[in-house]
């Protein structure tokens, strides 16, 4: 998935906004969006165009986005950074929770990625070390990468503000095997992340 490099790299993800768009799913220009009433795994899909650029973990390892570090698994994609005291908490408490339900299936075919949106200040040993106070388990990654890199991925799934301290709150939930992007604005419930996950357990098992 990764390989490994010996570089400290600029990182870090993350956001801030209001509560009260926690469950909202507002229209992006560039992206589709279904509606709420219709299935789990089409309510919040968007139709984007995300570029395969190269990032690096908290263990200093390189990978591609798209093919090398998503690949063909299920991954859930929330953006915060280090030093952020607010929004960035909250969304950890899920991605946590995510964990905790996940137990074993984690590292396998559902993997989580938290991309920062503050890459020259969250380096890799920056994001190890948070990684271990939230006590992230094998399948939890913590992405940053050049400034310049990571803005380009922000920019192309529509999270990117150029004041970190007003980014909106988003998590993604990604099918790699088929392409597909669906997005829950805000702090979804644990159950929301993991019911869009098995939504798309069971489109793959359609096809």
């Amino acid at each position: 998935m990764f390989r490994k490099v010996s570089v400290c790299i600029c990182f870090t993800v993350l956001i801030a906004f209001s509560l009260a768009t926690a469950h909202s799913t507002p229209e992006h220009q560039h992206a589709t969006v279904a509606s709420e009433k219709e299935s789990t795994t089409l309510s919040n899909i968007v139709n984007l165009k995300v570029p395969d650029l190269e990032l690096t973990n908290q263990d200093g390892e390189k990978g591609r986005f798209v093919s090398d570090i998503i690949g063909d698994k299920l991954a859930a994609v929330t953006f915060t950074y280090t030093t952020c005291n607010t929004a960035c908490p909250v969304l950890d408490g899920i991605f946590k929770k995510v964990q905790k339900r996940l137990g074993e299936e984690l590292g396998k075919e559902i993997i989580l990625i938290t991309l920062s949106i503050d890459p020259v200040t969250d380096i890799p040993p920056r994001l190890k070390a948070h990684a271990e106070k939230l006590k992230a388990k094998p399948g939890w990654y913590f992405l940053t990468g050049e400034k310049q890199t990571v803005n380009r991925v922000l920019k192309a799934l529509e999270v990117y503000s150029p004041d970190i301290f007003n980014h909106p709150p988003t998590v993604f939930v990604v099918d790699g095997k088929r392409g597909v992007w669906s997005r829950i604005n805000g702090f979804p419930f644990t159950n929301k992340v993991l019911k869009v996950m098995d939504g798309f357990r069971i489109a793959r098992a359609d096809k």
